[in-house]
């Protein structure tokens, strides 16, 4: 279903914003999807919530991401 902003609560337009992270102009149409993320994802969630690791920053992250290139590199190189 398609809304329009203009026909939104203010907290139904807050939420929305909030959301976004920018505003919503009153000609704009919105339209929510839910999906089921798939068990993979579920999974991998799952092992980093056990691991403690669902409060890295996006800079952590982006380190064990770069890390773990660097050794795959270096192993391929010899």
């Amino acid at each position: 279903m398609i809304h329009n902003a203009k026909d939104l609560s203010p907290d139904q337009k807050l939420a929305i914003e909030s959301l976004l992270g920018r505003p919503i102009a009153e000609n704009e149409q919105i339209s929510i999807r839910t999906v089921t993320p798939p068990d993979w994802l579920q999974e991998s969630w799952n092992t980093a919530k056990q691991q403690g690791l669902e409060h890295l920053t996006m800079g952590e992250i982006d380190a064990e991401i770069a890390t773990a290139r660097r050794e795959r590199r270096q192993r391929s190189d010899q």
